[in-house]
């Protein structure tokens, strides 16, 4: 009997056709010829085709199965109780909701900086013109400086921020989160079933779909 793919090790799945997909020669291949799939194309085929593909690694699967049965409870992984955010949500998404909170100021306050800066400066300069010894336009021209050097700070950081979630994204699995397994030998068990997958399974299949002639034209 075929053994299928669990829903809850799908995003386990997804991770690994990830790493498949950004192999140097599989990147290569889809960049040299302008007849393969695009890689989000491929990567919808292997998901699609996720049981298939996962049936090449069905031995590593079972042990790392057996592994995570000795661990965790079967209903921990298909259920949770009423009231229980899934995985990723709750404190995670918390987490994630503040992350997303700094690049929205380092895109909203360098904004605001400078728009104060110009006001105050084109103010300032301009009663300084009129008034050259308004106390006023030397406060204006101050003010208007400090913005400026506020939006100067506040770009830097924003950059920063911006970078630090782009990392994060590309660090993060492609889609869902793994359980959390905190057993040494079930992580043994998961790493080498994510071995097998990519080189008895995901690499082979993608060389084949990326050396298929294209349809001839009528």
């Amino acid at each position: 009997m075929t053994l299928r793919l669990r829903p809850e090790d799908r995003a386990d799945f997804a991770w690994v056709l990830a790493l498949a997909l950004d192999v140097t020669e599989i990147r290569t291949a889809l960049a040299r010829s302008p007849v393969t799939p695009d890689t989000a194309r491929l990567r919808a085929r292997a998901l699609a085709d996720a049981d298939g593909i996962a049936a090449t690694a069905a031995d590593e699967y079972r042990i790392y199965l057996r592994a995570r049965a000795a661990v965790m409870p079967s209903h921990a992984t298909t259920a949770r109780p009423a009231g229980t955010p899934p995985i990723g949500h709750g404190s995670g998404a918390t987490g994630q909701g503040a992350g997303a909170l700094l690049p929205a100021l380092g895109v909203l306050t360098p904004l605001i900086s400078a728009v104060a800066a110009t006001v105050f400066l084109l103010f300032g300069y301009g009663l300084r013109f009129a008034t050259p010894r308004s106390q006023a336009a030397t406060t204006l021209v101050t003010a208007g400086w400090v913005c400026a050097l506020a939006m100067a700070v506040s770009t830097g950081i924003g950059l920063c921020a911006l970078l630090a979630t782009a990392l994060r994204s590309r660090a993060r699995p492609p889609s869902g989160h793994f359980l959390p397994l905190r057993n040494p030998e079930a992580e043994r068990a998961r790493s080498a079933w994510h071995q097998a997958l990519l080189e008895h399974g995901l690499l082979p299949y993608l060389r084949r779909e990326l050396t298929v002639s294209p349809p001839h034209a009528d």
